[in-house]
This record gives structure tokens, sequence and C-alpha cells, in this order.
């Protein structure tokens, strides 16, 4: 193996310098993985955009093959799929939790935005918004060096939750297991216990999904997966309204920039014998897609607030109005699960059923990776990946 490798590492407010990053030790309870994609997430669209705490390597979606692995790995590992040898090709947790906070013992390890002491990969600890205290560094300048995805190696640490992909599947397709585990878990919180007064999200739902990315494309498919019989999906690109239509199969779709929120009800009323949608999921980072998605929402239907994880933006939220005499249920997404990322690779490894790979709508080498990430904002961008294979 090299001595070093190339990675593209986040030095500034979007800079990305590409740089020869030496290569790390295997420990004992480590491995070392050679990337062959790795997705670009809305995160990272957001975070380059300011400064780092210390230069380091962005990327948490990926897909690699096991190149090296200490002689304790296996056993330090947690594969859901079997024991890991070098050679598997597999996608990981980006989430790596300590499983002896307060929170990991009340909530169960694998409980990711709640560890006190969690390291994620790709992504600075100053950025998670749990507290505690940092038990990694995500610095380029320590060791081992290789903690994000967007470079031609990864060290993965112990008590990573990972998958063995299958040879069949693409490498692209298996990097998107974190924003599918996302839809995923926001489809989890909506469902409820058999019988309930309040379950809105069945088999006879209309869905409103509110946004035009990846996580609403994604969140529409398994909607539509389990049968929903109405989804509708709201957004602002007519480019990417079309291909998550295409996606996912929704009955209809709604520009929410050219419509009046007046017509938008009118067409959800025809599907729902006259009434709003039964469940919405927001997954656009926009307060007014929430202030929206309220007023879509019929009386005790279900709203999973989604997209709005960063920023600091109010909307009128009346108690009386918008939440008791609606008999709504509010729920926030941040908190995922490694159950649910094991759903998520289920539903992965249907990809010949399901066209996940046209999610992607701009591919690029690590050299591109920065052009590729400035065209984040453009109405025609939905998803962008690195293609190792054509470094």
């Amino acid at each position: 193996m090299n001595t070093t490798c190339k990675a593209a590492v986040w030095s500034g407010p979007q800079k990305i310098e590409i740089q020869n990053i030496r290569m790390p030790e295997c420990m004992d309870d480590g491995l070392i993985i050679k990337l062959e994609a790795a997705s670009i997430c809305g995160t990272d669209l957001h975070l380059f955009r300011q400064a780092p705490p210390s230069p380091l390597i962005l990327g948490h979606e990926m897909c690699g093959r096991i190149v090296e692995m200490g002689k304790n790995a296996a056993r330090a590992m947690r594969c859901y799929t079997g024991n890991i040898k070098v050679g598997d090709r597999i996608c990981l947790y980006p989430w790596v939790v300590c499983g002896t906070c307060s929170n990991c013992l009340t909530y169960g390890i694998g409980a990711c935005g709640i560890c006190e002491n969690a390291f994620v990969y790709g992504v600075p600890f100053e950025e998670l918004g749990v507290g505690g205290i940092p038990v990694r560094s995500n610095a380029v300048d320590e060791a081992p060096y290789l903690k994000g995805g967007f470079a031609e190696y990864m060290y993965v640490f112990p008590g990573t939750f990972m998958w063995q992909v299958p040879e069949e599947m693409p490498s692209n397709v298996a990097s998107l297991l974190d924003p599918m585990a996302v839809a995923m878990r926001s489809v989890e919180l909506a469902i409820r216990a058999p019988g309930i007064f309040e379950d809105s999200f069945n088999l006879g739902s209309t869905v409103l999904v509110i946004g035009d990315g990846q996580v609403a494309a994604l969140t529409a498919m398994i909607a539509r997966a389990l049968g929903v019989q109405n989804i509708i999906i709201s957004g602002f690109s007519e480019q990417k309204l079309a291909l998550a239509q295409k996606l996912s199969k929704a009955d209809a779709v709604m520009n929410s920039a050219k419509m009046p929120i007046k017509e938008r009800k009118e067409i959800i009323a025809g599907f729902n014998h006259g009434k709003g949608a039964d469940v919405v999921f927001q997954c656009a980072g926009s307060p007014q897609a929430f202030r929206d998605g309220i007023d879509l929402l019929k009386n005790v239907g279900t709203l999973i607030e989604t997209g709005n994880i960063v920023g600091k933006s109010t909307v009128e939220f009346d108690p009386a109005r918008d939440l008791c005499s609606k008999h709504a249920t509010y729920i926030g997404m941040s908190v995922n699960t490694a159950g649910a990322f094991n759903k998520a690779f289920q539903m992965l490894c249907k990809f010949k059923q399901f066209g996940f790979g046209d999610i992607f709508t701009h591919r690029c080498t690590l050299d591109s990776l920065l052009e590729t990430m400035m065209k984040g904002g453009d109405p025609d961008y939905m998803k962008g990946w690195v293609d190792f294979d054509h470094e």
C-alpha cells in the first residue's frame, strides 16, 4: 500500500484543496477501506461554505472495499450482515457512538444525535450540537488522518455499524444509505400503533412530501413502496420535481413557487375527499415550508419535520388553532438509529426494482469535487457523487 493517498481537504470557506495525506497505521481493532463512491450530502454543502475548526476531510456517505484489517477488527465492528473480511465491500452508519453515556444507556446503542461522546466521519464535532466533549478529532493532521469519505482511503474505527454490499449493487447506490435512512426514519415516525385514533399513515393515506431534494424523493419512494394510496410532492424546481416524480411514481407534483397555497389545498383536497393531507413529510430547509405544511395538513393529521435541521428562523404558530383545534401531531426528526439504517439497507437491496441511481444528477472526481459542490444550489442539482473508479 502507498505511504500517502489523495484527499479533498476542506480548509476554508468554499475552499477544498487536493492534498497528499499520510496513510494511517491500521490498529488492531480498526480497518482501512479503499473508497469506490462517496455521495455529497446536503450537510456537506452547508458546511463547506464556512470555515472548518481545523482542516479536515468531509464526506459521510460512502461505499468502499476493505483493504486492511487489524487482528481484532472483525469482533470490534458492528456488522449487520455477517463476519467481515478483507475484500468485502461495505457501507457505513457514519456515527460512532460511545454506548456508555446516559443517553446511549437510555435510548440504546446506535441512537445518533444524542450520544454525548459521538464521532461522525466527515463532520466536525463542533457541528453536531450534542454537548459533551470530542473523543476523536476529525483534523486531517491528527492520526489516523483519513476520517472522511472524500479521499481515496478511509480509516474505520471500532464500534462502527456496517453492512456488506452485494457485488452486484452499484457503489453509488450503496453510498445512498445515509439519506435513505433519514427518509426511512421519517416514515417510521409517521407510523402509529394499529388502531390508534391518530393513525394517519396507512394504505389509504394521502401523503404530501414538501421538498424536491434527495431526501424528499427517497421519502416518497418509501411511501410508495409501502403502498400508500396517494403521494403528492411540492417543491420549487421543475427539473427536480419531474425527477422526484419519476423516481417515486408520485401521483402529482406542485410547484409552490408558481402555485398559491389555496390552489395547492384544492389539489390535495381532490385526492383526499375534500380534506388536507393525512401526513406531511416536510423535507425542505425552509421555515415557510413548515408553515405551509401546517396549513396543508388535515385535522388529526401528522407532520414530520425533517428539513429544518439547521438555521434559526421562526414562523407563526398558534397553539389553539394549529395544535389543539387541529388535534395534529408534530414530530421533529434528527435522531436516527442503526435499526432504521438497516431497514434502509434492505430498501437499497431492491435496487433492481427501483431506479435509485437516477437520483444522481452530477458525477465528479476528487479533482472536480469543489466545482460540483458549487453547483449544489442549481435548479437541476439533485445529488452529486465522487466516482473513484475514474480518478
